[in-house]
Formats: structure tokens, C-alpha cells, sequence
């Protein structure tokens, strides 16, 4: 139940949510949030690009790629955003997982698993693309963009807003209110620097190298996932017969990789992956960014929700960074709808700390795996290879456990309806 308002708040400023952010998660909230809008709720979304859905600049929207996994997949489908990005979507068939110079593989094939695909690959331009059509065509939904924030703040009434937006001579500040703010604008929030929410991060002490890479055979939608003692390298099944390339590595042999011609480079990536797939025929433009654990010391506050990269953005091992701030969105929408039906108002406390408990045990484990794996996976030593290697023996030859780490991976996680085939 929305709360009496500012007496001062005209009522083109006031909101009972706003979402500060538009990437893939802002986004995806905005689209979970369609019944709150149908029954009169008034739910904005401040972004500082503007919106146009053929030519999406958003930062989260560039070259790269993002796992989905198959609880994402029916997520977005239940959204009716999957069919027009699906054309775009690669499906990922066969999973294998190894250890670089070590015996040892986990195998996880779909056919295994009873389900249609383990998960499916999109670059994320796409995936963005879809969700802002689906978001534009909701005429109540509304958009406040391009719209720079300024400043943050929260009181008795809900939180504020301060932003600027472009006109025709110059920028004009505006200040709009909100039962429940939604920060969703990335590991370097200006909205929780601006509420004195402390972001921890913790490095890798790694950079990733990103690029799309072709070789000379079809790629049978295998995904592959191998680690090594610099960090796990990754290729994911495209569209077009592409891998997605994620190469994590020491910020020195970064640098290095980084700077080598595309031959010296194809060269250097030939000998780390070896033959299987064949050899490479071309590589796109390199791309790399820092790798670090970067996690919200609150989620949420009366008024406020901490969502997406700005509440936990993970390695890339496992591709479960969206995944899981989906799932967020999707249990934190749940809650509100529910709250709203009781009469509850949605900034208050009770109803924002429910959701966040009741989200714990999934991000607690997937934080957990995407952070383990990549730090156990780089310790030296041949005792440490040699029980690594024995570990995905075992795995691979125990099915209960390894359906159970597929089932996790594939986000197979919650209700029962939610692990059915």
C-alpha cells in the first residue's frame, strides 16, 4: 500500500519505486514489476542514457556475452522477452570442466540432466535489446532518461532523488520521490556512496581477457571450462559457430597477452586450450577489465534495496553474476506484490529484510562457488593438482552429486516446480 507522500512532492515526482540503473538487471526488475504497474503503482526508472532499444550504450550492453542459465531462460520466458532474443541465444549442450596438465574432467551433458539445454549464451547488446522493447511496451511504466543522479538520500516519507537531465539550453535539476528506492547501478554505486552503504571488494589479483574467437570445426554447443594456476579459462558456445573467450590471468601476463599481435596472441591461446576444437581461424577485438569480489555491507535498509553487481559482483567462473541477481529481482518482486496485497507499504523494513533472508542461502552458496573455485583452483602444488584432479574424478563418476551441482548451475534453485524438467 503506497504511504502518504511529500506534501511538497507534485505527483510527476513521486513514485513508489524507483530503480536507479537500467542495465540487464534495472531492466529485468522493471519487467517483474508489470503487476504492481497494472494495479496502479507508479514505478520509474532513471537511467543517464537514453533509451533506444536499436541502439543500446549502456556499459552492460557492449560486446560482451553472459551465461544464462536454464532457471534464467524460463525466467525470461514467463517475461515473454525469450522469443525475441532467442534467435541470438546459443543453447549450451555439454559442459566440461578441467584442470590444466592434470587428469581429471566433469562431463554434464543435457540429454543427462532431461532438460533441452544446460544453459544458452547471448551477448549481452541482445539480451538488452529484448528487455527494453518488452519494458517500452508497458505505457505506465515510466522512463527517466537520459538523467544523471546526483545525490541520494532517504526520510520519513522514502528516499529522494536529486538528478539532472539535458535541455535544449541547459541541464535542469529535478528531485523525485520514492516509497522504495531500488539501486541497481553497479559495483561503483553512486547511490550507495551517497547513503553510506560500504561496498567491500576484494581482488583477484586477475584481469579477464574477452574477445570471439572461430575455429575450423562446429562447436556442437560444447562449453568449456578449464583451470589453471593463473585463473580458469573459459569458451562458450555462440551463435554463427563462435566461442565467447574469458581468459583470466595475473595482471603482468594480462598485460602481456594484451599487448601481442593477433598471430603472437592466437599462438598463445592455441597452445592454452590445445586441439580439441581445432584450430583458430580468427579472433575479435580483445577486451579486459579487473576482477574483483565486490559485495554491499547492506542489501537492504527501510526504503532502500541494494540489487544486481551494485549488491555482489562475482568472478566470472561460472557465469552466475546475472543469474543470480535475477533471482534476486524475481524473489524481491514476489515479496512486494505479496506486501502490496497485505496493505503493507513496501519501504518498510519488515517486508525488504523478509526478502533479503529469504535470499540468503542462494547467494551465500553462489558467492561462495564463484569465489572458491577460482582461489583453490590457483594454489600451487602438486598435492593441491593432485586433489583437485581426484575431486572431478570422483564427481564425474557420482551422479546424485554431480546432477546436484548441475542442478545449481543451470539455477535450478527454490520450489519444487522450479527443478522440474
Amino acid at each position: 500500500m503506497p504511504v502518504p507522500k511529500d506534501s511538497n512532492a507534485s505527483q510527476s515526482d513521486y513514485f513508489d519505486i524507483a530503480i536507479v540503473g537500467g542495465g540487464l538487471v534495472g531492466a529485468s526488475l522493471g519487467l517483474l514489476l508489470r503487476p504492481l504497474i497494472q494495479k496502479g503503482l507508479r514505478v520509474a526508472l532513471v537511467d543517464a542514457q537514453a533509451v533506444e532499444p536499436e541502439h543500446l550504450l549502456q556499459p552492460s550492453f557492449d560486446a560482451r556475452t553472459s551465461a544464462l542459465s536454464l532457471g534464467t531462460q524460463r525466467l525470461l520466458a514467463s517475461l515473454q522477452v525469450w522469443p525475441s532474443i532467442a534467435p541470438d541465444a546459443c543453447p549450451i549442450e555439454h559442459i566440461q570442466v578441467s584442470q590444466q596438465g592434470q587428469f581429471g574432467r566433469v562431463h554434464l551433458h543435457h540429454h543427462e540432466m532431461k532438460v533441452p539445454a544446460l544453459g544458452y549464451v547471448i551477448e549481452n547488446r541482445h539480451l538488452g535489446q529484448g528487455l527494453w522493447k518488452n519494458l517500452q511496451s508497458e505505457e505506465k511504466f515510466h522512463i527517466i532518461a537520459p538523467a544523471t543522479v546526483q545525490q541520494v538520500s532517504t526520510n520519513e516519507h522514502g528516499a529522494q532523488i536529486t538528478l539532472t537531465q539535458p535541455s535544449d539550453s541547459e541541464a535542469t535539476t529535478r528531485v523525485i520521490q520514492a516509497e522504495l528506492l531500488v539501486l541497481a547501478d553497479g559495483a561503483n554505486s553512486l547511490g550507495c556512496r551517497s547513503l553510506g552503504i560500504e561496498q567491500r571488494k576484494q581482488s583477484y589479483h586477475q584481469q579477464a581477457i574477452v574477445a570471439n574467437i572461430a575455429f575450423d570445426q562446429p562447436h556442437q554447443q560444447w562449453a568449456y571450462e578449464r583451470f589453471t594456476q593463473q585463473g580458469p579459462l573459459a569458451l562458450l558456445p555462440l551463435t554463427g559457430n563462435r566461442f565467447g573467450l574469458v581468459w583470466c590471468a595475473s595482471p603482468d601476463e594480462a598485460e602481456h597477452l594484451m599487448q601481442l599481435p593477433e598471430t603472437a596472441f592466437q599462438h598463445a591461446l592455441q597452445k592454452a586450450i590445445g586441439y580439441r576444437q581445432g584450430r583458430i581461424q580468427r579472433i575479435g577485438q580483445r577486451q579486459t577489465y579487473p576482477l574483483s569480489l565486490v559485495q554491499s555491507h547492506e542489501q537492504v535498509r527501510r526504503h532502500v534495496v541494494v540489487l544486481g553487481n551494485a549488491a555482489h559482483a562475482l568472478h566470472p567462473v561460472a557465469g552466475q553474476g546475472f543469474n543470480l541477481a535475477l533471482r534476486d529481482a524475481k524473489a524481491l518482486s514476489d515479496h512486494l506484490e505479496r506486501a502490496f496485497e497485505k496493505g503493507q507499504a513496501l519501504g518498510d523494513i519488515s517486508v525488504l529484510t523478509s526478502y533479503h533472508q529469504a535470499q540468503q542461502t542462494d547467494q551465500n552458496l553462489t558467492i561462495g562457488l564463484s569465489h572458491w573455485l577460482p582461489t583453490l583452483f590457483t594454489q600451487p602444488g602438486s598435492a593441491w593438482s593432485l586433489a583437485r584432479a581426484a575431486a572431478m574424478t570422483s564427481l564425474d563418476c557420482m551422479p546424485i552429486a554431480k546432477t546436484l551441482f548441475a542442478r545449481q548451475a543451470m539455477g535450478l534453485v527454490g520450489t519444487p516446480e522450479t527443478w522440474r524438467p
